[in-house]
């Protein structure tokens, strides 16, 4: 993989990490266009940079963190058992692009049925941790993101946009270090330990921040559902192109 390639990938994890439009589809798709084989390796190796972005991007809420610890564990169990129970299943739909425009548009659901949210509830109850645990296993799927998914589901559940966005990303913080032990025996680090990768790590670190706040704009505004609108004409764009490719 070229140094203009690997930046490129470090950049789209950056962005589409946060941002709810799946960085395990986006990656996938990207490594597929440059020919190469989606690397559930590369994604852990870029998953970790954007896990530093989240540690410091909500430095300064660990008062939310270990208030909703409970919740937070309760909420990861689902995820960690789809991980270990089902991980090779995972990996298969991970090698497999053509299903991404399917689940591109289920994602494109998700994300649009928060247009008319309404909620300002604060506090987390351990029904809606569970409920969200259970969306976050439903959204390890490529193209379905895992922070649209979980905001999703929490505003459907009435809890206000801060307080779905700080928890969503709570949750990412055991769900990423979960992923990194699961794949971390099929990880090359070695591999990785280069001026080209750990620029990537970087590039991919800062790209991370710059998301995370244009997501919180966002949802501020109750606006992620333009999101949606995204993923549904790139799921739309990707079908033509496979088609045509038949």
């Amino acid at each position: 993989m070229s140094l203009i390639e690997t930046l490129i990938l470090a950049v789209v994890q950056g962005v589409t990490e946060f941002l709810p439009v799946s960085s395990s589809g986006h990656l996938n798709l990207f490594q597929h266009y440059f020919g190469y084989t989606p690397s559930l390796g590369f994604d852990i190796f870029l998953n970790t940079a954007t896990l530093f972005s989240v540690l410091f991007f909500f430095r300064n809420q660990l008062k939310f963190f270990f208030s909703h610890l409970p919740q937070i564990i309760i909420a990861s169990v689902p995820a960690a058992l789809v991980g270990i129970f089902l991980n090779d299943a995972v990996e298969s739909l991970f090698s497999d692009y053509g299903l991404l425009p399917v689940f591109f548009i289920i994602n494109s659901l998700i994300l649009l049925s928060t247009k008319k949210s309404q909620g300002e509830k604060s506090q987390i109850t351990v029904i809606q941790a569970v409920i969200i645990g259970f969306s976050q296993a439903f959204a390890i799927l490529p193209g379905v993101s895992r922070a649209g998914t979980t905001i999703a589901t929490a505003l459907a559940l009435g809890l206000a946009p801060e307080t779905a966005f700080n928890f969503s990303f709570c949750l990412f913080i055991p769900a990423s270090l979960g992923a990194i032990v699961l794949g971390v025996k099929d990880l090359n680090v070695s591999f990785f330990l280069n001026i080209q990768y750990v620029l990537a790590f970087v590039v991919t670190f800062f790209v991370g921040i710059f998301a995370l706040k244009i997501l919180q704009k966002f949802l501020k505004r109750r606006q992620i559902w333009y999101f949606g609108i995204y993923t549904l004409i790139l799921a739309l764009v990707l079908l033509v192109l496979f088609k045509l490719q038949q």
